[in-house]
């Protein structure tokens, strides 16, 4: 079962969320976890710039003929490796740790549930007026479209 999950660096309860605000994503495989959150040096980053570019990021590479996706957290030293491997799976790295094997359609269905569940989580909105918040839901609308295609490459 792979997952992901994403949260801000901090919990705001009174001023408005930006879309510049720092935050840490988690993905987890069958064979292990990875996780901006708690490194030294930290290794938050720009976080709803960071989904955005990681929902088109992904969707450039599960749609495409390239067969390696490197993502990196926008403002961030934090990455995570994709790649293609027979029959539509996909093997997820972060580093040195291998995060195991997933197929392209569960891959898709796990990062679009930890996005929608971050963003629908109430504290987490953004603005409709903030700058990354149409280029967010835009991407989000993007992916949710090509997890109901299938098979991807």
């Amino acid at each position: 079962m792979f997952s992901f999950r994403c949260e801000w660096l901090d919990e705001r309860t009174t001023l408005e969320r930006s879309g510049f605000d720092l935050g840490h994503m988690t993905f987890t495989g069958e064979q292990g976890s990875c996780t901006s959150h708690g490194k030294s040096p930290a290794q938050a980053m720009m976080l709803a710039i960071a989904l955005k570019e990681l929902l088109h990021g992904l969707e450039m590479f599960l749609r495409g003929t390239q067969s390696k996706y490197e993502f990196v957290g926008t403002d961030s030293s934090f990455s995570v490796c994709f790649q293609k491997g027979r029959r539509g799976r996909i093997t997820v790295r972060c580093g040195r740790t291998e995060l195991g094997e997933v197929e392209s359609a569960q891959l898709c269905e796990a990062v679009l549930a930890g996005v929608e569940a971050f963003v629908t989580r109430p504290g987490n909105e953004l603005p409709e007026s903030d700058p990354v918040h149409e280029d967010l839901f835009s991407s989000i609308q993007r992916f949710k479209q090509l997890a109901r295609e299938a098979p991807l490459r």
